[in-house]
């Protein structure tokens, strides 16, 4: 019963730990600091989970779809992870470089893969393909 209860707040303080993460980096964002919020979701997992962003991005996606669920067990939590990367990838005032054409991919891959793997239909989501859709199309990536 013990371990349970470990295993429990474990998942739970992902979750808060990613929430914490992305109202940060959108906090970050309203200011315009977006390389500082690109460092502070970089040094934050790598800190937290020993997980390096920017490495991962760049692998195939069954690669990255492994090492992500071994860090983030949850539905829940790679929703959040594919949120995080979808405002690191989003920026419209900037030129997109290969790091976030990389991000803007892996969020929808993530997106995608919680879209046809989920148990629940979520429209928000749906939106969200069709948004990164949209901008790897005008982008052409």
């Amino acid at each position: 019963m013990a371990s349970r209860d470990y295993l429990i707040r474990q998942f739970e303080e992902m979750g808060y730990f990613l929430s914490g993460l992305l109202l940060k980096i959108l906090k970050m964002k309203e200011e315009n600091q977006q390389e500082q919020m690109t460092l502070a979701v970089r040094e934050a997992l790598i800190q937290e989970i020993n997980l390096d962003i920017d490495q991962i991005i760049m692998l195939e996606n069954q690669d990255f779809l492994s090492i992500v669920k071994e860090k983030f067990t949850s539905e829940n939590q790679l929703e959040k992870l594919a949120d995080i990367l979808m405002v690191l990838g989003r920026d419209p005032e900037q030129s997109l470089t290969a790091t976030k054409a990389n991000y803007i991919l892996k969020a929808l891959f993530l997106f995608s893969y919680l879209q046809e793997n989920s148990s629940v239909f979520s429209y928000e989501r749906r939106e969200k393909i069709l948004e990164l859709q949209e901008i790897i199309r005008i982008r052409e990536l």
